[in-house]
């Protein structure tokens, strides 16, 4: 399931992500340095998705991303560089979009994302839309239901980039299975305001090899960011089991990952990832061997200040979305009788943490 090839294989980009220079048209052909993956990026796998060439004179994709923050926002700018127009689906309102990476000296560098900035479903034209790039997180979604609503049309199709399992099943409410293009997001990046995200590393989804993810490709971003396997169910099972620990422990701690050079807390970790395996393949995921012992060993050796998505969310004050990860290990554990009382004893503890 690992491939060893993938962390060289992460798309990498020229100067700053998702936008052209100045007087310059966006193009698709983007090459680059890319920043370090992260741990969880070792089980990047599958094959680069191969679209063909846009036909001449084909518009612009119309896209809405929903939520802007770390991964909206990312992704935001990406398909505003491949020449898509975007709209972006907020809450609270924000002048525009800027993503900061690395430069060339290792300082900051700014880009402005070319991007309509709404924060009224009304507001949203009323031609319609190609895409919906869903990027809230999981326990969200009932709170952006008009957005979707407003945004989802007959032909609209929707990718759903958000951590844990069965991503289909949490918008059936608004849109046919066969419009929904279920994805797993590597990336390193953090919200550090409205409006301002910092891009540290990579920049993948892997999502099913299916007609609507080589569209995806074509018309939103580009081959090098779409990866696709057959195995899906798998590739989010498989991160879902990194995440159950990382973001737990990170967050139950109030430290970055660093707190997992503790003994006492990586043994914490595994406990968790070992339940959640176990999960996974009761729900027919063939998640790697050795994968719990392998990412612990990852982890601990991060660099200073790395951090995980929920430890962020509890650093802003922001509920968690522990539901749909540790949550989810504890339900589907429960549906085929598989125990989890690791999961289960500090499901509660994140809970609390969420609603203070």
């Amino acid at each position: 399931m690992a491939d060893s090839g993938a962390a060289s294989a992460l798309p990498a980009h020229h100067g700053v992500p998702g936008m052209a220079e100045p007087g310059e048209r966006p193009s698709r052909a983007r090459t680059g340095t890319a920043a370090p993956p992260g741990p969880e990026m070792d089980f990047v796998a599958g094959r680069l998705a191969r679209p063909t060439p846009p036909r001449a004179g084909m518009p612009s994709a119309r896209i809405a991303v929903i939520g802007a923050g770390a991964v909206g926002g990312y992704f935001a700018a990406r398909a505003a560089a491949a020449g898509a127009e975007v709209w972006l689906c907020v809450r609270r309102a924000f002048d525009r979009l800027v993503i900061v990476s690395t430069g060339a000296d290792g300082g900051d560098v700014e880009a402005e994302v070319p991007a309509e900035v709404v924060t009224d479903p009304a507001k949203l034209p009323p031609y319609g839309f190609d895409w919906v790039l869903l990027a809230t997180k999981a326990h969200q979604i009932p709170a952006v239901a008009p957005w979707l609503t407003a945004a989802v049309g007959p032909g609209t199709s929707v990718a759903v980039l958000q951590n844990g399992v069965r991503h289909a099943e949490r918008v059936a409410a608004f849109a046919h299975p066969d419009q929904v293009l279920p994805a797993v997001v590597y990336i390193n990046a953090e919200a550090e305001r409205p409006g301002v995200v910092r891009h540290r590393a990579g920049g993948v989804l892997q999502v099913p090899d299916v007609l609507l993810a080589e569209r995806l490709a074509e018309r939103v971003l580009t081959a090098g960011e779409v990866r696709l396997t057959e195995d899906f169910a798998t590739a989010a099972w498989t991160k879902l089991c990194v995440n159950s620990a990382a973001n737990t422990v990170t967050t139950l701690t109030g430290r970055r990952l660093e707190v997992l050079r503790r003994d006492d807390v990586a043994q914490l970790a595994l406990a968790i990832m070992k339940e959640a395996v176990a999960v996974a393949r009761a729900d027919g995921a063939e998640v790697p061997d050795g994968l719990p012992e392998f990412t612990v060993r990852r982890l601990r050796g991060q660099p200073p200040g790395a951090g995980t998505s929920m430890l962020y969310d509890r650093l802003a004050g922001r509920r968690l979305e522990h539901e749909a990860l540790i949550g989810a290990v504890v339900r589907i554990g429960a549906e085929y009788g598989v125990p989890t009382p690791t999961c289960v004893t500090v499901l509660p503890l994140l809970a609390a943490i969420s609603d203070g």
